[in-house]
């Protein structure tokens, strides 16, 4: 789902905000000789020489405001963002009321994605323009990229009363309040969108998938079909029509013998929600429980075959809150689960319509009850775990790290495979690994980064490496070293990778059951793992090392802003001390560890054990 703002129009629009505050002081007879030539440069696109000016103009007169604020808008038009933000920050310390220097200190903070400052920065410029729709509707930008859902639907709700003509202001306030779970309000301000602007097939379609979160199927029908026909080429509404037909064809199919049960999920992705989806589908195929999967979209196919429809009593949902769509005579179930110690307000107001919540673990039970859900509608079913499958096992990888030496031919070798987002906590992983280890050690870290197809990944992982080393007051040579993987893995080539290791390691901020880890503790890998969240469902002090850890305010790396999709929320932090001791016994032989997980594992939480777990849940509230 795209955001729609008028981000390219406001970066247009500095120049001539710059200069009608020029003009305005001209006007006024105050401006001077230097700031009138540095004016002009500036209007000529002769930025070198007007910023020239405007320090020359500063050298004799430090505290000339409308020198700083063109100095500011040339700096930020030539890319020295940083410069800009302190000529910015100087002018609307001279001048706090001008509207004109905080609205382009604004901008420059928001191109830098600096949100609490842009966002202080414009609440001062909301207090000084109240009647101001752009401050409203930017406010409500910047409050969405902090995390802060309802914030941002509170300040675009303003923006669209106070100027309620253009459809964006309402195809905005739409969005975010789907963001934020309230999809009854999404609706009206979506249909609001579409009446004014008729030949809009985005809106068009986003109403009709709101439409089905609510459990309108026939009417988010019509919607997809004439987003279809105002633009053929509109693949997500060809996708919801699917998903409608499929949803209709749940109560129409022919009856079968046994109890049928209809799943949703992003059985296709390669996300920890599309593998636990997978593994329930093939063993529920396997126990032959009458079974028709819908993808996430529709039409997605998968190497299992998915089955005509079967009549059932609930659509059992593999996804998160938001994404749960309902249908009309069949009970909603969301299987699904949280990282923190407690779920997101929208996750609250969504999960409201879902019959049963069934989570993989005690912590996210907790998490769920913890935002006030019913507790009559939770359940707990663990998920199994993914011994080493000899048929489908790739071979183990030849690796070797930054020098040319043989990761095989190391005696301790570390595993971690991880999304690279903050929940992860790379950062604190990077941290240990520097103080606990050195060059000499026999020792290397084997890091699987999943960058979800991001183009800065490089750059960004290069400033969090960056930043570590100055936190620690040490390079990453002079540590022992680490092999960094970032491509997409197949099943047999992760099965593969484990082999390559002989301990994985986890430093995450949370987890609602982490696969990988549980993967590698049933192949007969030793196990670190923080004592928090779903860990301490199914590990404990006789199979693994588990480090101490802290509930915290979930924070960005090396920042004090909140991580947005945690926005006022807590996770854990492990403790890097007792993690680096933990690193530092291992390889120096100090430790030699507890027994293996392998059994444990496998014979504790297969994933016979989880489906059978499963229908147990549907059949006691009788749903199957």
């Amino acid at each position: 789902m795209t955001r729609r703002n008028d981000w390219d129009g406001v970066m247009a629009r500095i120049a001539a905000e710059i200069a009608a505050a020029v003009a305005r002081r001209a006007a006024g007879g105050v401006m001077t000789d230097g700031i009138e030539a540095a004016s002009r440069l500036y209007g000529a696109g002769r930025l070198t020489e007007a910023i020239d000016a405007c320090r020359a103009v500063l050298a004799v007169e430090p505290g000339r405001f409308d020198a700083l604020n063109l100095l500011g808008a040339a700096l930020f038009s030539t890319g020295q963002d940083g410069a800009a933000r302190e000529a910015l920050c100087d002018a609307v310390r001279i001048a706090p009321g001008h509207a004109a220097a905080l609205t382009n200190l604004c901008i420059v903070l928001q191109h830098r994605r600096d949100w609490p400052a842009a966002a202080r920065a414009l609440r001062t410029l909301a207090a000084v323009q109240p009647e101001s729709a752009a401050v409203c509707s930017r406010l409500g930008t910047v409050s969405q990229e902090t995390g802060d859902l309802d914030a941002s639907a509170r300040f675009l709700l303003r923006a669209a009363r106070l100027d309620p003509g253009p459809s964006v202001q309402w195809h905005n306030l739409g969005l975010i309040r789907m963001l934020a779970g309230d999809m009854a309000a999404a609706s009206r301000d979506l249909r609001r969108a579409v009446a004014i602007a008729p030949e809009g097939a985005v809106a068009q379609v986003q109403l009709g998938e709101t439409l089905l979160r609510l459990g309108r199927v026939d009417e988010a029908a019509g919607v997809f079909g004439r987003a279809l026909r105002l633009d053929p080429t509109a693949t997500d509404a060809a996708n919801g029509l699917t998903r409608c037909a499929r949803y209709r064809a749940i109560g129409s199919a022919a009856p079968v013998s046994g109890s049928g049960l209809a799943i949703r999920g992003a059985f296709t992705s390669a996300t920890g929600y599309g593998r636990f989806c997978q593994r329930f589908i093939r063993t529920l195929r396997r126990r032959t429980v009458p079974l028709q999967a819908i993808g996430i979209f529709g039409p997605e196919s998968w190497e299992e075959d998915l089955g005509p429809p079967v009549p059932a009593k609930a659509l059992v949902n593999f996804l998160i809150p938001l994404a749960v769509e309902r249908v009309p005579g069949l009970a909603t179930v969301t299987f699904t689960m949280f990282e923190g110690t407690r779920i997101p307000p929208a996750w609250r107001r969504q999960s409201e319509h879902s019959d049963l919540i069934v989570v993989p673990s005690e912590s996210s039970r907790v998490a769920w009850a913890a935002q006030g859900f019913p507790e009559d509608r939770l359940r707990v079913c663990p998920l199994g775990v993914d011994p080493e499958d000899g048929a489908a096992a790739g071979p183990v990888p030849i690796l070797v790290d930054p020098c040319g030496r043989r990761v095989s031919s190391y005696r301790h070798r570390f595993l971690n495979v991880s999304d690279f987002i903050p929940r992860k906590n790379i950062d604190g992983l990077l941290r240990v690994w520097l103080r606990g280890t050195a060059p000499a050690d026999d020792a290397v870290l084997i890091l699987k980064l999943g960058n979800g197809k991001n183009p800065a990944f490089g750059a960004e992982l290069g400033d969090l490496v960056r930043r570590t080393e100055a936190a620690v007051g040490k390079r990453m040579a002079d540590a022992a070293p680490v092999v960094l993987i970032n491509q997409l893995l197949s099943d047999a080539d992760m099965t593969g990778l484990m082999r390559a290791a002989n301990h994985y390691w986890s430093m995450s901020h949370g987890e609602g059951w982490d696969l990988p880890l549980s993967k590698a503790g049933a192949m007969g890998l030793s196990l670190i793992a923080p004592r928090h969240s779903a860990y301490v469902d199914y590990l404990d002090d006789r199979v693994a090392r588990l480090i101490p850890s802290a509930v915290r305010p979930a924070r960005l790396p090396y920042s004090g802003q909140a991580y947005p999709p945690f926005h006022g929320l807590d996770w854990w932090d492990p403790d890097e001390d007792a993690a680096a001791d933990i690193l530092t016994a291992i390889i120096r032989g100090d430790d030699t560890g507890p027994t293996s997980a392998r059994d444990h594992l496998v014979q504790g939480f297969p994933w016979s054990r989880a489906a059978d777990r499963l229908l147990a849940i549907l059949d006691d509230a009788g749903l199957r």
